[in-house]
């Protein structure tokens, strides 16, 4: 059952009317933070519906082929009674796990446009790809169904995975790990005579196969193969040895080989793992202050320079600044920065030091503040808990707005965060197209 109300923008006044007197646009919010807008001059009326049901074309992937005159795709198609239009796209799995919602949905297909379809499709068929899929690859058929009123409502999902194609030979590749420290390692690769090329990468353990998950589709690599190419930026088609630098002490890592044959098909990815070693020692970690330089860098942005040096028992410290006023009130002090400080933040890269820390805190002038810090040892044991007080000198400006805590600030170095963008998967409109055969 369906209930229409009608809603009078202004009793017995024309909208007309009042876009001579009133504001003359009509803005609708949409969730999340989006917005859609009208001119009052054009609308005639404005009402709420409802529509009955869920809204979707449900997909159902029955086969693919890659023939000579390109790639087919079999679906069967079902509107729900409620959906008179969908659209439809297949695109790689590790872009449509990124549509989590039939929010994210309209606004991908808003962006690509495309054909809008209003029948069921029984062994449909799907053509006119842009390029060949490639081998052993996996893709999501995605559909996005309208209602009556032309609006977006739900998206349906089928997977499905291209064939591994036969590869020439055994192409592999040798790994040697020549030596190990605590912030590098060394290893030596060897492909046998079936290898036109390779590429390799390293990553924490555990982390690569979810580095594609997050980052493929921002980069456009449809397969894991192709994100270790990329990411190499070289292709070795002969022995080689390489050192990685500046690696975190005391860490699993994991090297992921990428080798093809001569066709170019990837062989299966090869996995490597070393462990840097761990610094410090057995006894007791401590960790000494340096209070340095203060000084004005740019308009209203004030430097603390603050060094902190961990002895040679130390394998990893953690180190901040506190406002004095923050750190004495009761919900604080000693306690309660021992216990943040012992608390792991892995979104923070500076969290963990390991070496001697040169920082540059950003502060207020004329403020009193403690620098503290705690280290622990190759056992896993925390230290003493020290701090030192200090009150920044005056300044001819407030400062910059800074919290209870100094903020660190990293000379050279640009901290920015990627970020899913649906406009960077793809611009153009889709090409592709459904048939009933």
């Amino acid at each position: 059952m369906k209930k229409i109300i009608t809603l009078c923008l202004m009793a017995l006044i024309s909208l007309s009317a009042l876009a001579q007197t009133q504001p003359n646009r009509m803005i609708v919010m949409k969730k999340p933070n989006l917005h859609k807008g009208f001119l009052v001059e054009r609308i005639d009326s404005v009402f709420f519906t409802t529509v009955e049901g869920r809204v979707a074309a449900d997909v159902t992937f029955l086969k693919y082929n890659n023939g000579s005159s390109g790639d087919t795709i079999w679906v069967n198609v079902k509107r729900t009674p409620e959906c008179k239009l969908f659209q439809l796209n297949v695109i790689p799995k590790v872009v449509a796990n990124n549509i989590t919602s039939d929010e994210i949905a309209e606004r991908y297909f808003e962006r690509i446009g495309g054909t809008s379809y209003g029948e069921d499709f029984e062994n449909g068929q799907i053509t006119g790809f842009d390029k060949p899929f490639p081998a052993n690859a996996e893709y999501t058929i995605l559909t996005l169904g309208y209602d009556k009123y032309g609006i977006a409502c739900s998206m349906s999902k089928a997977d499905f995975k291209t064939p591994a194609k036969p590869l020439i030979g055994n192409p592999q590749v040798d790994c040697e790990i020549l030596n190990v420290g605590t912030d590098r390692f060394t290893m030596k690769f060897t492909p046998n005579n079936d290898v036109k090329g390779y590429a390799f990468c390293s990553f924490e353990k555990g982390t690569a196969i979810q580095q594609f998950e997050q980052w493929g589709a921002m980069f456009g690599y449809t397969t894991f193969g192709d994100m270790i190419k990329g990411f190499c930026q070289k292709e070795y088609n002969f022995e080689h040895t390489n050192e990685w630098l500046k690696m975190t002490p005391g860490t699993d890592y994991e090297v992921v080989v990428q080798a093809w044959d001569n066709d170019g098909t990837y062989a299966e990815p090869q996995f490597f793992y070393v462990t840097t070693k761990k610094l410090g020692g057995n006894g007791l970690a401590t960790v000494t202050i340096e209070i340095k330089d203060f000084k004005m860098e740019e308009e209203d942005l004030y430097l603390q320079r603050v060094i902190y040096t961990p002895n040679d028992q130390a394998s990893l410290h953690r180190d901040i600044i506190i406002e004095k006023e923050a750190y004495e009130k009761p919900d604080m002090g000693e306690t309660g920065v021992i216990a943040m400080l012992k608390t792991d933040n892995p979104n923070d890269p500076n969290w963990n030091q390991y070496g001697v820390d040169d920082a540059y805190w950003i502060v207020k002038p004329s403020t009193g503040y403690y620098a503290c810090s705690i280290a622990k040892n190759a056992k896993d044991e925390w230290g003493e808990f020290v701090k030192k007080a200090f009150t920044t000198p005056a300044g001819t400006t407030p400062g910059a707005p800074v919290g209870k805590f100094g903020k660190r600030i990293n000379f050279g170095v640009t901290n920015g965060v990627a970020k899913f963008d649906m406009g960077k998967i793809r611009k153009d409109k889709t090409s592709i197209k459904l048939e009933q055969k």
